[in-house]
């Protein structure tokens, strides 16, 4: 387990005080790559196993998160056999779940599958004095992400009602806004991020973004706003690395604690018994 790290400079936070909130606890997770058949492999590891093992440490936080976060590429062959196994294994848990799409996701099959008992398909929800959106990267075809102006029109709004709420505000999306400095994962990420950036700065109550896609550990900040990546349940890749490349590194969650001032602490948890050796000489997947 890393060590906590906390954030938050009280940018604009005078207006949003709520004596009566409470801590909101969140896990996130990323990147499942699960198959329509069980315990098949994706680049020698078996995913539905390595994402059990993430989803056995999830059940032994104590306390339970409020929230559980799921960011996108939950299948890897967008098939209805492998959101379902995936519906059964969230349903199980004490926890409302929420989850957006991926670069190897089919939108309208999650939309069927991955509903009903505590997982929730909406992508705006509130939790004490925080409001999460989640947003819709996936751009069928593509490994590359991109938000539609019909997007970035609903993300204003929504960031306009949560401002009227005096909510402070958590941001979710699949693709990262930024270069990871590793030269072949950079082509697929969010394209034309200033469009996302153009909506976000018109707002000062936006106080962090997660995203996943890059199977590593990343921490950015720009404007007072902090970004984060989180590891993926199955392979690694390795950081700044020019062609692809795997790390052996166990897979991970990410917790994040938000609290009612608006400040936050995060750390990313590794499972070592989620860790599976990867074909280290795979030139993609």
């Amino acid at each position: 387990m890393r060590g906590l790290s906390a954030f938050g400079d009280g940018k604009g936070l005078s207006v949003l005080k709520n004596p009566a909130a409470m801590t909101v606890y969140v896990v996130q997770i990323s990147d499942l790559h699960l198959f329509a058949k069980s315990h098949q492999r994706l680049l020698g590891v078996d995913t539905e196993a390595s994402f059990l093992a993430v989803q056995k440490a999830i059940v032994s936080l104590d306390p339970l998160p409020d929230v559980l976060l799921l960011t996108g590429d939950l299948a890897q062959d967008g098939s209805a056999a492998a959101y379902a196994r995936l519906r059964g294994y969230l349903q199980a848990l004490p926890i409302d779940t929420y989850w957006l799409a991926g670069n190897h996701d089919r939108l309208h099959v999650m939309n069927l599958e991955l509903r009903g008992g505590r997982l929730h398909a909406e992508k705006s929800f509130s939790r004490e004095n925080w409001s999460f959106i989640l947003l819709n990267s996936l751009v069928p075809g593509r490994d590359s992400g991109y938000l539609t102006d019909r997007t970035l029109l609903w993300l204003r709004q929504e960031l306009q009602r949560s401002r009227a709420n005096h909510h402070h505000v958590l941001l979710a999306l699949h693709h990262p806004p930024f270069s990871v400095d590793s030269d072949w994962l950079d082509q697929s990420a969010l394209q034309q991020p200033e469009r996302l950036f153009g909506v976000l700065d018109e707002f000062d109550h936006v106080r962090l973004v997660i995203f996943g896609h890059v199977h590593q550990e990343l921490h950015r900040r720009r404007r007072g706003v902090d970004y984060f990546a989180c590891p993926s349940t199955c392979v690694q890749f390795l950081p700044k690395s020019s062609q692809f490349a795997l790390e052996v590194i166990p897979p991970a969650l990410r917790q994040l604690w938000l609290e009612p001032d608006g400040s936050f602490k995060t750390q990313v948890q590794r499972v070592e018994a989620a860790l599976q050796t990867p074909n280290l000489a795979a030139k993609g997947y």
